[in-house]
């Protein structure tokens, strides 16, 4: 404590030491420092150890202290107590020291050289050398949807991680990151090869069971994918599904709701599309030979316009789609004021950002308009958890 100087000292103890711990915490308690107590109720067992100093790390996050300003004295103690606190500690990447007391070997026994002084001495953390302590961060950026980033850290892991089996696991989830940053750029030939080569490294014969479990379960993932992602290149429910799927990243996992909001825009726009291509009708060059005079003068009637187009916008496409399949426009009202916010975002024709609940409730509208769960099982990307 006097070395270090800390804002609060957390004490891990036995029972055998609570009358000393609490006279010496007593003598210092006019210094300024805060004093929080964990004691072990099985001062022999590794694992007790470890969930105290997991109790204990708690408590001052919850006092507002993060990893990096926490430092773990790991003198003292039982062997088992000494381990398993060093262990939370290393698993967590906080920074470790011990006390090193100085010893002469005197008449067969070591004793403590009263003429040198005791050092605090920073330890090492051998988990650093193996990446496994950046997997957590990996994870994190994956299921934020920064794929690019968690490939990054993946390949670090990847290249680090002993043991023939990991470097598998770590290497096909390297693999599947990078499969879905192109994914998300629509590059859809890269993916297919990067997914591809991911659910090869994921198919080796695990002999760890949760290894085994995990690499299975993205395998299957990546099986839904890939007939899906061949039927994305052109105009078709896929397409549609895609791009909504694409939205709720944005919205859901990135809170990046003028981009999400966009895109949604664009998957109505799709849905439309593909739904009137199907009476062989392109919204781009519009061949009004493929309607008939009634739907026509309907079509007119309903868009207030003298003659027919050549181009259909979305909300033209939409009317079109509506007569066409004989259905009425009940959504009308909700669908104008979700494309007026729109339309007076930074990311169409104003400055006003959308905020997360108007685009949760687009998100919501548009859900109600695709009803294709079967088709979004292959669209949906991974949700991580780490080891």
């Amino acid at each position: 404590m006097e070395t270090s100087r800390p804002e609060v000292l957390a004490l891990i103890f036995s029972q055998d030491v609570l009358l000393a711990v609490a006279a010496k915490c007593s003598e210092l308690s006019g210094s300024g420092v805060s004093f929080r107590h964990r004691m072990v109720d099985r001062p022999m067992e590794i694992e007790d150890a470890f969930d105290k100093f997991a109790l204990a790390l708690s408590d001052l996050e919850e006092m507002g202290f993060s990893h990096d300003q926490v430092l773990l004295d790991v003198t003292g103690g039982t062997t088992p107590m000494r381990v398993g606190t060093a262990l939370a500690a290393m698993t967590r990447g906080i920074g470790m020291v011990h006390q090193r007391v100085p010893q002469r070997y005197v008449d067969g026994n070591w004793s403590r050289d009263m003429s040198r002084s005791i050092e605090v001495v920073p330890m090492q953390n051998p988990l650093l050398a193996t990446g496994l302590l950046r997997e957590g961060q990996a994870v994190e950026l994956f299921n934020r949807r920064d794929y690019g980033a968690a490939a990054l850290v993946f390949e670090d892991v990847a290249r680090k991680v002993s043991g023939v089996e990991r470097r598998h696991y770590y290497r096909g989830l390297l693999l599947l990151s990078e499969g879905y940053a192109a994914w998300d750029v629509a590059d859809y030939s890269t993916a297919l090869d990067k997914l591809r080569e991911a659910r090869e490294e994921l198919g080796v014969a695990f002999s760890e069971g949760e290894l085994a479990e995990r690499a299975a379960g993205i395998s299957s993932r990546i099986s839904a994918h890939m007939p899906f992602l061949g039927k994305v290149r052109k105009l078709s429910l896929e397409s549609v599904v895609n791009m909504l799927e694409n939205a709720r990243r944005r919205i859901g996992d990135q809170g990046r709701h003028d981009d999400g909001v966009a895109r949604l825009y664009r998957t109505v726009e799709m849905f439309h599309q593909w739904r009137i291509s199907q009476h062989s009708i392109d919204t781009a060059n519009v061949d009004w030979s493929k309607v008939d005079e009634k739907n026509k003068e309907l079509f007119l009637g309903q868009v207030g316009l003298a003659e027919l187009p050549s181009y259909l916008d979305l909300l033209r496409a939409r009317t079109l789609d509506l007569v066409l399949r004989e259905e009425s426009d009940e959504e009308e009202p909700v669908l104008w004021d979700l494309l007026r916010q729109r339309n007076h975002s930074i990311l169409a024709h104003g400055l006003n950002p959308i905020g997360e609940k108007s685009a949760r409730r687009f998100l919501e509208y548009v859900d109600g308009l695709i009803e294709a769960s079967d088709t979004r099982a292959g669209a949906e990307h991974l949700t991580l958890r780490g080891l």
